[in-house]
């Protein structure tokens, strides 16, 4: 069963045992138990939400379904969810580490599920975060309780006195206190004073301090157009030439794949300049179908700028955006593609940590 499937699942059990959704309406005959029916309405919409957010509802429900894989990662900025998956070969040649730019991991595309879940089979390990999206989607505003309650006594004022009011309907009082209280704590969270570049950082940090724990210091990391400066803004300057091995690398990463994911957020050439300020590191640059005359304009700019910066081993990929790929495929293109790169240009074995220190030093082949 792929993640879609398992969070579509773990929702499907929350609505069936939410006590606000399961709420029945009131029967028609029993217009005069309409006052107690107000009454337990709004005790119920009194009460707190499960959760604060649908962002941390969602996140929670993913990390109970894949329990063997969450990870919490403490930041500064509060817990980060991050899905790793082990090696399942007997050798372990490094770790993919992928980020995208989407809140939620069950929205991630399944090209890059099917990579995340199926490394391990290679000796590959995988540890994948969501980072900050660059435009935050709008959460449209729903009428709170409140509001509903005055717009109902503004329209019994204006009423004739003849007229009854009309009754409440329970299911309809809870569903919108709830919607009122995530869409709270979602504008809370957007209108957040941390940058989304410091929040990136942390993730990294974040991310890192975790697989130094687990020995774990020949990375590979994936990231999308999106956010890929954020990324990269403070680690390319920390990549440097091995004095004693030409074909090591010192270092917190031994390869990056860029995936161009979202066509509308193009890339800056001052950002591919500092992206490729590595010579010696390796790049697999991935672009993806249909190939529109803007794409192909990014494409050659990638490719001009990987040159001019005299980058040892530049690869560029135009692959078919696979509509079909799913998730559990093993001997999918773009699973081939990706893990054949790593195998030629960052295969190695991870060092522990008290042995090299922050200096990230792996024994890597290149």
């Amino acid at each position: 069963m792929n993640l879609r499937s398992r969070f579509t699942g773990a929702m499907l059990l929350v609505w069936l045992l939410s006590p606000n959704l399961c709420a029945q309406e009131p029967d028609a005959n029993t217009e005069a138990s309409a006052p107690s029916s107000e009454t337990s309405s709004s005790s119920k919409s009194s009460e707190a939400p499960l959760y604060p957010s649908r962002d941390i509802r969602d996140k929670t429900l993913l990390a109970k379904v894949l329990d063997d894989e969450a990870q919490w990662l403490e930041t500064e900025h509060g817990k980060v969810l991050a899905l790793y998956r082990p090696t399942e070969a007997k050798v372990t040649r490094g770790v993919l580490i992928l980020f995208h730019a989407a809140e939620n991991p069950q929205l991630w595309p399944p090209m890059l599920e099917n990579l995340r879940a199926n490394l391990p089979r290679y000796g590959w390990e995988t540890l994948a975060l969501s980072l900050p999206q660059k435009y935050p989607a709008a959460i449209p505003a729903r009428p709170s309780s409140s509001s509903a309650s005055a717009s109902s006594a503004s329209a019994d004022a204006t009423a004739p006195e003849t007229t009854e009011p009309a009754a409440t309907d329970p299911a309809t009082a809870d569903d919108s206190a709830a919607s009122s209280a995530e869409s709270a704590s979602a504008s809370s969270a957007a209108s957040s004073s941390v940058p989304r570049d410091v929040l990136i950082e942390t993730y990294i940090n974040a991310a890192f301090t975790f697989l130094e724990e687990k020995g774990q210091l020949n990375r590979v990391i994936l990231t999308d157009n999106s956010s890929v400066f954020q990324v990269l803004e403070k680690l390319i300057p920390q990549v440097q030439e091995n004095k004693r091995d030409k074909d090591t690398l010192d270092g917190p990463l031994q390869a990056l794949v860029i995936t161009n994911l979202q066509q509308q957020e193009p890339i800056s050439k001052s950002e591919l300049e500092a992206i490729f300020g590595a010579e010696k590191l390796p790049v697999l640059d991935i672009f993806f179908t249909p190939d529109n005359p803007e794409q192909t304009e990014a494409r050659d700019l990638h490719r001009a700028v990987a040159m001019r910066k005299k980058l040892d081993s530049y690869q560029q990929l135009l692959l078919d955006s696979q509509p079909k790929l799913i998730e559990q495929d093993h001997q999918s293109f773009l699973l081939g593609r990706v893990r054949g790169f790593m195998q030629q240009k960052a295969d190695g074995s991870e060092t522990n940590s008290s042995a090299s220190g922050k200096n990230n030093e792996a024994n890597t082949k290149n």
